[in-house]
């Protein structure tokens, strides 16, 4: 019988070099926060997110903080309180890149 492995928070996120292909979800409910935050103090960079299926906070603070790269999502909003204010920033300066499937 197999048994279950846990993996503390920093152990998880230091299990994505930075360059890895990501994919996040979770828009502005159920979103893993306390992962999100862990990458970005870990300096994790060069990200690329696969967002399913929409981006919300958790896109947009990794896209603040210089970890990400490139953004595939079919949407990117902060629900009610309107776009992304850090990717709207990245894709218009053109420092990331977009591909928007919807």
């Amino acid at each position: 019988m197999n048994q279950a492995q846990f993996l503390s928070l920093s152990e998880a996120a230091s299990a994505i070099p930075s360059g890895s292909k990501v994919a996040v979800g979770g828009a502005m409910v159920m979103s893993p926060m306390a992962f999100v935050r862990e990458l970005i103090r870990q300096g994790t960079s060069d990200l690329d997110l696969v967002v399913i299926p929409i981006g919300g906070i958790n896109v947009d603070m990794l896209v603040g903080a210089g970890a990400v790269r490139s953004v595939e999502f079919p949407q990117i909003s902060m629900g009610e309180f309107g776009m992304a204010p850090n990717f709207r920033r990245a894709v218009e300066s053109g420092r990331i890149r977009p591909r928007e499937h919807s």
